[in-house]
């Protein structure tokens, strides 16, 4: 009953603050994106706005007035997600598969948790030049809201790594199409623990999650956090809640990337009973990992949540199935409740 209570609280304190928070703060990102010379660029960052805003309505549950009183967090989240979002749509459906180019559009990932750090010409090797200083503005934000958290140059190292990480990830599966399986699964090789006993394709999809960044952030919101509770929080969301979040996003996008002809990690399993059955092993990993923080009921809300957030989608609901069923079902109520939730918050 506790868990269930936290969870409720949780939940409006989302409907009540989180959401417009986002929506509101959203606002002058599309008014930068509107200006953007480049006729491409601008409808790849309008349309990632339109597309893409969800990942800032669930990222944003980290920035809720419990957990960042300061509401410095929505300062960072917004711009960071806002600019991953954009370079995944200038990339996916872009004229440019050249690894030089998309590791340096991709740079600017770093740039923004570098508060000190130079700027770089992001589209020296992309086709189309003009976005009328987006990228930096983006940027910007994000240093500015990053410097306010009294803890952050305990969390900057691990979150360099993260984002380095995605980065890889974000050049390998853009790249030349022949090379994309090869070159991650010699990445998985060469990077991924031999403990953490995942397939390739869950290590990629571990890397793609920006929540591990967030989470960490919520530690540095205070000074001087213990390197132990640093540690935790990062074995926990990576990589098991960053491969539950981004396979789920894979789960409900299986239709549209097939008909893209777009690399979907959940299509790697040997059938889609088999996605199922891994994915919930790997949500019961999350969940176990999850107790032993000193806020666990946050994250064990974080962790079921993300089944109701994705499987609430039009993509699912359009068509329904018992797999995702099964799913939602192992999440128990506050999966579900998440799932109602959201289907109410997404209704026009």
């Amino acid at each position: 009953m506790a868990g269930w209570m936290e969870s409720w609280r949780w939940g409006r304190e989302y409907f009540d603050h989180v959401r417009p928070d986002v929506i509101r703060g959203l606002a002058p990102l599309r008014k930068k994106a509107e200006t953007i010379p480049h006729p491409d660029l601008r409808a790849q960052a309008l349309s990632s706005l339109d597309t893409k805003q969800f990942h800032c309505e669930g990222g944003g549950v980290f920035g809720g007035p419990s957990r960042d009183p300061s509401g410095h967090l929505l300062d960072f989240l917004l711009p960071y997600q806002t600019l991953c979002d954009y370079l995944d749509t200038v990339t996916d459906r872009g004229p440019s598969t050249d690894p030089d180019n998309l590791r340096l559009l991709h740079q600017s990932l770093l740039d923004a948790i570098s508060p000190n750090g130079p700027f770089h010409d992001y589209y020296a090797h992309h086709p189309h030049q003009d976005d009328g200083g987006y990228i930096h503005d983006l940027i910007t934000r994000c240093r500015h809201a990053i410097v306010r958290f009294p803890g952050y140059e305990a969390v900057q190292p691990t979150m360099e790594r993260l984002v380095s990480l995605y980065i890889n990830l974000q050049v390998f599966k853009h790249g030349p199409e022949a090379e994309r399986v090869s070159q991650l699964q010699r990445w998985w090789n060469d990077e991924c623990p031999s403990g953490w006993a995942i397939d390739w394709w869950e290590f990629a999809a571990a890397t793609g999650s920006t929540l591990g960044l967030f989470a960490l952030l919520n530690v540095a919101a205070r000074p001087n956090p213990a390197p132990e509770t640093v540690k935790t929080v990062t074995a926990l969301y990576f990589p098991w809640v960053g491969a539950l979040h981004i396979l789920l996003d894979y789960f409900i996008d299986q239709d549209e990337d097939r008909a893209g002809g777009d690399l979907n990690f959940v299509t790697y399993y040997p059938s889609p009973q088999d996605a199922v059955r891994r994915i919930r092993v790997i949500y019961r990993q999350c969940v176990i990992r999850a107790a032993s923080l000193s806020d666990a009921s946050f994250h064990r809300y974080v962790i079921r949540g993300l089944l109701g957030f994705y499987l609430a989608d039009p993509k699912v609901r359009k068509k329904p199935s018992t797999l995702a069923l099964k799913l939602l079902a192992s999440g128990g109520s506050v999966s579900f409740g998440v799932f109602l939730a959201a289907i109410m918050g997404r209704a026009p």
